[in-house]
């Protein structure tokens, strides 16, 4: 019964620390967007980070696939955050 607690906690534990870094992320992204500059530099860039991050989502699937294997905690990892920053670049892309 104790282990089980404590599994539950440890999960808890990642889970919010989870939340925390997101959430700080975001905020620094939202500071850092929320200054002109940075502002128009994405305005004017847009679909050249959308290919950016489409590119580099698709090479990082690809790389996770053949030097981790998809079944691995690090190949699971890359696959996760390269398909983020792909679908990330094709709605940058695709017009609205």
């Amino acid at each position: 019964m104790l282990r089980i607690l404590t599994d539950f906690g440890e999960t808890l534990l990642v889970l919010f620390g989870g939340v925390v870094l997101i959430g700080s992320l975001a905020h620094a992204l939202g500071w850092l967007l929320a200054r002109r500059g940075a502002v128009e530099f994405v305005w004017r860039a847009w679909n050249v980070l959308g290919a950016i991050f489409l590119s580099t989502g698709i090479v990082g699937m690809a790389y996770a696939w053949v030097a981790f294997g998809l079944q691995s905690g690090w190949g699971s990892l890359l696959l996760g955050l390269g398909l983020l920053l792909a679908s990330a670049g094709i709605w940058m892309l695709v017009p609205i």
